[in-house]
């Protein structure tokens, strides 16, 4: 199992960077791995939703995850797992967003095992750093769109 953690201060309420993580057309914005995702379920929302991602991370394996919430706590938490697919033997990401002074500060966590035994010790050490990249980008992309849109409506409300 590879494990990755990393946090980034975000200039945005965590109800702001809460709709990055949730809706569809926000996710595919930041999450730059993703080739699709889809609901598994008529649940949009909430403990038990389904949601089916398809993403290729440079020279890793081809993967296509139906997950699981498995915490929905808005706007704090959302967790989730891997439930079937291909490429991964075990996933489980989890979300948490701290109010801050100038924000929220969000916190990545991901588990990661691959179902090729020799592909998981490989990319538990080579692709590491490939991967630690892939998660940066993603929050600082985040980052990016979540305070873009809070800059959006204070300039609305300013109005």
């Amino acid at each position: 199992m590879t494990t990755f953690e990393k946090s980034i201060q975000i200039a945005a309420t965590p109800e702001k960077v809460w709709t990055c993580l949730t809706h569809p057309n926000w996710i595919q914005k930041w999450w730059t791995a993703l080739r699709e995702y889809h609901y598994a379920s008529e649940q949009q929302a909430g403990l038990g939703m389904t949601f089916v991602v398809e993403e290729k991370i440079g020279m890793g394996p081809h993967l296509r995850i139906k997950f699981e919430v498995t915490r929905w706590m808005k706007p704090d938490q959302i967790m989730f797992k891997m439930v079937s697919g291909t490429g991964a033997e075990s996933y489980e990401i989890s979300w948490t967003l701290e109010p801050v002074e100038a924000g929220t500060l969000f916190h990545y966590v991901e588990h990661l095992t691959l179902s090729n035994g020799f592909m998981d010790k490989v990319w538990g050490k080579l692709g590491r750093r490939s991967g630690m990249e892939h998660i940066e980008g993603y929050l600082r992309n985040l980052k990016a769109v979540a305070e873009s849109r809070a800059a959006e409506a204070a300039q609305r409300e300013a109005v």
